[in-house]
């Protein structure tokens, strides 16, 4: 049972830091640029209805236009269209050597948070689990 705890607890920190790397590297790659929420993409279904949705986000680079699909996401229920957010304005990290990738956007820290968490719990359960083996 306690090599279980360990390696779920071990899983789950492996998680949050690819999270946090995922985000740290979109910000040191990208250029700050000013954009525009657009729209959401649907991008994972729970089992009791929720949904999480990514921003879809119109932005001008170089007298180009992108739409581009941010990291950052808000969940909602199934079947309702989410409008928050719909036409802010906001400053995203985008890298233009690569317009497909997703982007970061400036001040929204949810998934932060989240991964911050979700390291926490890892590290709790480790630690609860090698203080009962010894």
């Amino acid at each position: 049972m306690s090599k279980t705890l360990i390696f779920i607890g071990l899983l789950l920190c492996a998680i949050a830091l690819f999270v946090i790397i995922i985000k740290v590297k979109t910000i040191l790659n990208g250029k700050l640029v000013e954009g525009k929420i657009v729209g959401y993409v649907r991008s994972a279904k729970g089992t009791h209805g929720m949904v999480s949705y990514n921003y879809k986000i119109l932005l001008e680079y170089n007298e180009e236009m992108y739409y581009v699909t941010s990291i950052d996401s808000l969940t909602g229920t199934d079947g309702g269209i989410p409008r928050k957010n719909l036409g802010m304005y906001c400053n995203v990290y985008f890298n233009p050597k690569s317009p497909e990738k997703r982007v970061a956007i400036k001040g929204f820290r949810k998934l932060e948070w989240i991964a911050f968490f979700l390291f926490l719990m890892g590290f709790f359960m480790i630690i609860i689990e090698l203080n009962s083996i010894l």
